[in-house]
């Protein structure tokens, strides 16, 4: 049972599945996608079906990444709001300090929903770029060159805005990592008896970094693999 349980915590946070994929040249690409055999969708060619869901993929990625985004954001302000409230508190500015504990334990929760937001910028841009892809292929024979010819006003270059939503989550990281070093600084002190070693900061420690380590290296990594699956049939009567 515990060699079970010790097996699923380090599954979580590291995951060597190995990628499964193979690489394919143009012609594999216009074989597969651009011949334009017939549908059963309204008659359409698949190049023009693929052409269509293509686009509609790459809607639902850029909706669902600002969904994300708004979603983050609001575990952010939270968290700022909360350590606003407690480095403003009596408990906190008495001599000495009541719990101050608690104020490590909501640095660490903004630092992991920070670095989540981060990480779920890339996996929503790594769609996004997917999809943006497969258009600049299919659309030549269904619309002409038309998401590929860019109008530049007075530059050739531009603001990326889902770059810089990218750059601020980062900034937000690396601000409680900041904030975090501070508290240590402030509030950590070794006298050298057990009583003096602060329990609480170093559990939360440990368990941001192996939330950490799993975002990075486990359970969090996407793998292209292959992978036996099967479907069975519920019942509806018994």
């Amino acid at each position: 049972m515990m060699s079970n349980l010790f097996k699923s915590l380090w599954k979580f946070f590291w995951n060597n599945k190995q990628q499964n994929t193979t690489d394919i040249t143009l012609q594999d690409y216009e074989n597969e996608l651009l011949q334009g055999t017939k549908s059963i969708i309204e008659g359409k060619t698949t190049h023009e079906v693929a052409y269509e869901k293509a686009w509609d993929a790459r809607r639902f990625e850029i909706d669902n990444y600002w969904k994300r985004a708004t979603y983050f954001w609001a575990f952010q302000i939270a968290a700022f709001a909360a350590y606003a409230a407690i480095i403003n508190s009596e408990a906190y500015n008495s001599d000495p300090k009541k719990n101050p504990q608690i104020l490590f334990i909501v640095i660490c929760i903004g630092f992991i929903t920070a670095l989540a937001w981060a990480l779920n910028n890339i996996g929503s841009k790594f769609w996004q770029r997917h999809w943006e892809k497969h258009i600049d292929m299919l659309e030549d024979k269904v619309t002409g060159p038309l998401y590929k010819i860019v109008y530049m006003h007075k530059t050739d270059a531009t603001f990326s805005v889902s770059k810089i939503n990218e750059i601020i989550s980062r900034f937000f990281t690396v601000i409680w990592v900041v904030l975090a070093a501070k508290y240590v600084a402030d509030n950590i002190y070794f006298t050298g008896t057990w009583r003096s070693i602060a329990w609480i900061e170093i559990s939360s420690l440990i368990i941001s970094i192996y939330f950490t380590g799993a975002m990075f290296m486990g359970y969090g990594r996407g793998h292209f693999g292959a992978a036996d699956f099967s479907f069975k049939k519920r019942k509806v009567f018994k």
